[in-house]
């Protein structure tokens, strides 16, 4: 027994000390960032001649200021509506080709062969995004869509379809690039995510929908989609922070946007923090709200994919049922 407690013990250090670098960079880079992140919000702190945050109600300003000052700035308005917008009109056509081609890849009747080599060309373009290629990547994909699209309009008016370049005018926009261009980037992670989830599906679930009769779309929703919910809670939390913290594609195309069409709440944050200004608590203001926004969308998440709600009325039933045999033994 003691040669068993000391070799465990033996292992139990070992395990310490392999998780301790991470700790250790954790609170280095995130965890103290964020601390500062949220002092910074109620403080006053511009440029680097300030003396250094002061906390707001001590310099007589109400510890609501830099939140205020947010909220009425007409350029994090639009940053926010922008980001909102992006968000949908990326994330839903993102998901319907990714769940698409990923039952695709995975379905057994189907047989598709080279998996390996889709997977490969669906992530590339998110591996070097953030690489040196990502800028001639970039320049790629727009050249690609723009003359899609100008093909598409050269088609219709050959074929006398009745259209003008008025009605295409939002195709050849700087935000439907940055949606196509976005979508093309990121769905291949999603892609992945996807294809994990089901490949951990067991295979006689299928067989057996199989057997019964059930169709593709059917055995889709009816199984696949449900036995899903875990790694379809993690696909969806890691497309909200992606979507509503872009700032990568946006940038691309807004730094010549005087009119504010692709400003987001990512690059709001760094021109108030970097660009310039270095008004470091208005900064922090918006990365609370963003953060703040991205915790609503999360708890949205999990009461949809993660909560039981089942069990959820059972507690509920047990509590209701402890309180009145409570009150009846008070009474008695």
């Amino acid at each position: 027994m003691t040669n068993r407690n000391n070799i465990s013990r033996h292992y139990t250090k070992w395990g310490y000390i392999f998780v301790l670098p991470f700790v250790v960079i954790f609170l280095a880079f995130n965890f103290y960032p964020l601390i500062c992140t949220i002092w910074y919000a109620f403080c006053d702190l511009r440029r680097f001649d300030n003396p250094g945050p002061r906390f707001l109600p001590t310099i007589g300003e109400p510890w609501y200021r830099n939140f205020q000052q947010v909220f009425e700035a007409v350029s994090f308005r639009d940053a926010f509506k922008n980001t909102l917008m992006f968000f949908f009109a990326t994330t839903i056509p993102e998901w319907l080709l990714a769940f698409w081609l990923a039952a695709a890849i995975t379905d057994r009747r189907l047989g598709i062969k080279g998996k390996t080599l889709y997977k490969t060309a669906f992530i590339f373009p998110k591996l070097i995004s953030g690489s040196t290629l990502s800028g001639l990547l970039l320049e790629h994909l727009v050249m690609f869509t723009a003359s899609t699209v100008g093909f598409v309009y050269v088609a219709a008016m050959i074929n006398g379809f009745g259209f003008e370049m008025q009605d295409f005018k939002f195709f050849f926009s700087n935000r439907f690039l940055v949606i196509v261009v976005s979508v093309i980037i990121h769905f291949g992670i999603t892609f992945i995510y996807a294809v994990a989830g089901i490949t951990s599906i067991p295979v006689e679930v299928f067989e057996a929908a199989e057997i019964d009769g059930a169709n593709r779309p059917q055995t889709f929703f009816h199984i696949t989609l449900p036995c899903m919910k875990p790694i379809m809670f993690f696909i969806s939390v890691v497309a909200l922070v992606d979507g509503l913290g872009t700032s990568d594609v946006p940038s691309a195309f807004g730094l010549f946007d005087t009119l504010r069409l692709c400003l987001t709440m990512n690059m709001y944050i760094i021109n108030q923090a970097y660009m310039g200004s270095y008004i470091y608590d208005r900064a922090s203001a918006a990365s609370l709200i963003l953060l703040g926004l991205i915790g609503i969308g999360a708890l949205v998440i999990y009461f949809v994919f993660i909560r039981d709600k089942d069990e959820a009325k059972l507690r509920k039933m047990i509590r209701k049922e402890k309180r009145e045999a409570k009150r009846l033994k008070e009474t008695a």
